[in-house]
């Protein structure tokens, strides 16, 4: 009776393992935990903190796991967390306001520098340089220099 007791303490205590492995990779926990930037100074997201005992990760982490238990959607956790710790512990700006601006300006920036490297390739190669033209020299300046090289030697 006693193994019996034991193999089903064994049995319960696998099952909560189970139980929590799969609550901590469950779709629902990655995109919160993904969405939301640990506070701990790591500059990881919550679901990629890797500080042991992390002071920020830990506690968020246990608060998504309650509240998705609860039937809370990942929108909701997400906005409740924005609400209480402001813009700075979303992992991504918003797509809404001024806030767009962070997604767009990488763009511009690439396009604006893409275009000003075009301008200067072309006019770099429309450039021509110049032929040195040579000057035939005449037969008094020819005669001076041989007299002058002749007076060197």
């Amino acid at each position: 009776m006693k193994s019996l007791s034991a193999i089903a303490v064994i049995l319960l205590l696998t099952l909560s393992a189970f139980a929590q492995v799969e609550r901590a990779h469950g779709p629902e926990f990655r995109a919160a935990g993904a969405a939301l930037m640990c506070q701990c100074g790591c500059n990881q997201t919550i679901s990629s903190c890797s500080m042991e005992h992390c002071h920020s990760a830990g506690p968020i982490r246990e608060e998504i796991w309650d509240r998705i238990g609860n039937g809370e959607s990942v929108a909701g956790i997400v906005e409740e967390f924005k609400e209480r710790y402001g813009l700075v512990i979303l992992s991504a700006p918003p797509t809404t306001g001024f806030h767009l601006t962070a997604w767009i300006m990488p763009i511009i920036a690439f396009v604006f520098g893409a275009l000003v490297i075009g301008r200067v390739l072309r006019a770099w190669r429309q450039q021509t340089v110049a032929a040195a033209v040579v000057t035939p020299i005449s037969a008094a300046d020819r005669a001076r220099i041989e007299k002058e090289l002749q007076d060197l030697s």
